[in-house]
């Protein structure tokens, strides 16, 4: 690697800190988790009311760029056009949005639910099992992806339409931070995304090899040990390594579009052995009472009876996607040059959530059908072997479980792998000075960080240090709302001074891109002549 590609103002103040951090939770995994735990709590209490209306306002702020002219614009030149087809850049967005993570939670969330359910509702009773799937809908629906589309508009402007020479958050900052954003307030962002980012990949490793274990102990019949851990993590690391190694086109891409047909054979073969009109009955009872209840679920706190569910979850969730929002936003900003500013908002707030849906409708109601039916004593099984355990059982349950059991282990690898490969290219193309011709960062340099990606989730689940990691990268979620907040402050002001009003003959002469439907066409003319 060449140094004129390495920023060792980003590279040096992560890795230290990076370090400087794991040292304690090595030490005394337990007293960390209680710190980090603390200072959670404190934030969650006090300033929660800024999690819950921070997504709402993404919301409004979506309507206004739909629904008005600048929804219109082009991400690139007039002539560009999508570098990827609909199918393979969905399938980024959604792979990388979600990771292996939506398999584990479509299952254990429904169950969590009904054991402890909101409103002060009797756990273990049908009413709370009534809450189980709408919530799990609401957490992973709309307000979730409205938070990781949030940072993919202005980095996209600023990569595409104002030509920045850098893929950072700071520098889509520029317009309001000026200069600084090349200094050390520019530097503090990036060090911070960094950090944040490395923190929820690396708990979402520590949380998901322990399941590729189990599912690999299921089919070797060998017990699951931290060495057994350590090769999952190695066989993520050669998969997304060489994804990234490979690059977009020929790496993740092609992951992407792999898994997503691996998982839509895997749901199906769920949805018809399973029972079916339970998963399609209490599916559109449960998006009902989501939808009819979308702002209470969205907006209590538990004030006034001091229920603990809305910090729990609902605040819990929206730190942890604000947490990887920077990883969604930038990347979902690489793969959408010749996207309009509409099209990348309606993909990702949309057509997101119903994927999302569709994993709950059927692993979830699955799994609730089991819980609700008593076919397996999951309450012990819980006790006893954990959500792992919990899961595997259900797994068990399935027809045909012993070919089930290797789709899966195909499933979770590669999901994970289009995560952490995406992770590592942002995490690399952050940290440099300069980007190849194809806007990449060197390859050894993707790999570097690729394995700086591993070896974290080794040393977590080495030191059991998995809560505190996990609780620290939900906290970077409160600075991270002030920088999502300033780049979208900077793309306002930079749109308007493009696009806003008097522009109309800038818009129409210049190489400022403008979608060129006929009907935009014809809009234009008339502001031009209105302005004549």
């Amino acid at each position: 690697m060449k140094k004129k590609y390495i920023e060792t103002k980003v590279l040096w103040p992560v890795l230290i800190i990076l370090l400087l951090g794991l040292v304690p939770v090595g030490v005394n995994p337990s007293a960390a988790e209680e710190i980090v735990g603390t200072i959670l709590s404190f934030i969650t209490e006090n300033f929660g009311w800024v999690f819950v209306i921070f997504p709402f306002m993404i919301l409004i702020f979506f309507a206004w760029l739909v629904f008005g002219k600048y929804g219109r614009i082009k991400l690139g030149d007039p002539k560009d056009k999508p570098q990827f087809s609909n199918f393979s850049w969905f399938s980024m967005i959604f792979t990388t949005g979600i990771g292996a993570e939506i398999m584990y939670q479509s299952v254990i969330e429904p169950i969590t639910y009904t054991t402890g359910p909101p409103f002060g509702l009797e756990a273990g009773t049908l009413s709370a099992a009534e809450w189980a799937l709408p919530y799990g809908l609401f957490h992973w629906g709309i307000l979730a992806w409205a938070i990781y589309a949030l940072p993919s508009i202005p980095m996209a402007y600023a990569l595409y339409v104002k030509k920045i020479p850098h893929f950072r958050l700071s520098a889509a900052c520029k317009p309001i931070l000026g200069k600084h954003a090349d200094g050390l307030p520019g530097k503090i962002v990036d060090v911070a995304m960094m950090l944040g980012l490395i923190g929820v990949v690396g708990t979402s490793i520590g949380l998901v090899a322990p399941m590729i274990a189990e599912l690999l102990s299921e089919m070797f019949h060998i017990p699951v040990t931290l060495g057994l851990l350590v090769f999952v993590i190695a066989l993520w690391v050669i998969i997304f390594g060489g994804s990234v190694f490979l690059g977009l086109e020929r790496g993740i891409k092609r992951l992407s579009n792999f898994n997503i047909i691996i998982v839509a054979v895997i749901t199906i073969f769920v949805f018809l052995v399973g029972p079916t009109i339970f998963m399609m009955s209490n599916t559109i009872e449960a998006l009902g009472k989501m939808f009819n209840n979308f702002f209470e679920m969205g907006l209590t706190l538990g004030s006034i009876n001091g229920e603990s569910f809305p910090q729990d979850w609902t605040v819990f969730y929206w730190a942890w996607w604000i947490g990887y929002a920077s990883l969604i936003g930038l990347f979902t900003a690489r793969i959408s040059r010749g996207r309009t500013i509409k099209q990348v908002i309606i993909t990702q707030c949309l057509i997101g959530p119903v994927g999302c849906w569709i994993f709950f409708s059927v692993f979830g109601n699955y799994a609730l059908n089991i819980q609700l039916s008593n076919l397996i004593p999951v309450d012990s099984i819980m006790a006893e072997g954990g959500q792992t355990g919990v899961i595997m059982a259900i797994i068990n349950t399935l027809p045909l479980s012993a070919v089930i059991i290797p789709l899966l282990v195909i499933a979770y690898l590669i999901f994970s792998a289009t995560t952490f490969d995406t992770a590592s290219l942002i995490l690399s193309s952050v940290a440099s000075k300069k980007l190849d011709r194809t806007g990449q960062p060197p390859r050894l340099y993707r790999l570097f960080w690729a394995l700086i990606l591993g070896g974290v989730g080794i040393i977590i689940l080495a030191i059991g240090g998995l809560e505190a990691v996990q609780l620290s990268s939900v906290i970077v979620g409160v600075p991270m709302i002030l920088v999502f907040v300033l780049m979208t402050i900077s793309f306002i002001k930079s749109v308007k001074e493009d696009f806003g009003e008097g522009k109309a003959t800038l818009v129409k002469n210049s190489k400022l891109p403008i979608s060129e439907s006929n009907n935009d066409q014809e809009l234009k003319e008339n502001e031009v002549k209105k302005s004549n």
